[in-house]
């Protein structure tokens, strides 16, 4: 009588550490990799002519990924990759906040041409939409050419100048362009009618972030 009580119990406890194991399986599974694209230039535009920017034209400054036209979405590159030789990072979360998301968006290139881009909107806010998203930090950062910054950059949902032809925006993703015209560098001043005001230069980007944290 004793060994068969045993036995039933032993037969008991086999569902509880399987569903055990199976919980200890699903939580050791790891987190996507963060993906990223993104195609971003700093130079002279609209708002920041020759006289105030210190780039003769429009300057490439970062490039991660590839950009496909016709429409196609870009292809992106994986946190912890490699392209041109040059490792690639990228962290990024596209959150729910309120009627909005919340996003913090870097994406940068090792590597002595190297650079680096990051689009944050204030907190808590849900500043970006589906309508596109005001009062944007964008910062476009370089070891040769400085660090350009504006709070008041706006996101549209278009690449290449064509809307984007698929939902745009949803948590863990988000895909469109950053506007920056007066991107300024503290410490590099020009002259200006006879007084002195920070190089200010427009900085844009078309990118994608996908598989970001939530």
């Amino acid at each position: 009588m004793v060994l068969r009580i045993l036995r039933l119990a032993r037969h008991a406890a086999w569902p509880a550490l399987l569903a055990a194991s199976a919980t200890a399986a699903c939580s050791n599974n790891p987190a996507p990799v963060p993906l990223a694209f993104i195609a971003a230039t700093v130079g002279v535009g609209p708002q920041s002519g020759p006289m105030v920017c210190n780039f003769g034209t429009v300057t490439p400054w970062l490039d991660v990924g590839t950009a496909l036209g016709g429409g196609m979405t870009p292809t992106t590159q994986a946190d912890g990759s490699n392209q041109a030789g040059a490792k690639v990072d990228v962290a990024c979360t596209v959150s729910t906040s309120g009627n909005g998301f919340d996003i913090n968006l870097n994406v940068t290139q090792e590597g002595t041409n190297g650079g680096s881009v990051t689009i944050t909107s204030p907190p808590g806010m849900g500043a970006v939409t589906q309508s596109g998203g005001t009062g944007i930090t964008g910062v476009f950062e370089s070891g040769s050419y400085g660090n350009y910054r504006e709070t008041d950059c706006t996101i549209a949902f278009t690449y290449m100048g064509q809307p984007v032809g698929q939902t745009p925006l949803a948590a863990g993703r988000i895909w469109g362009h950053i506007s920056c015209p007066t991107a300024q560098v503290n410490g590099q001043t020009v002259m200006v009618d006879g007084g002195t005001q920070d190089v200010q230069c427009d900085a844009e980007a078309d990118f994608l972030f996908e598989q970001c944290g939530l």
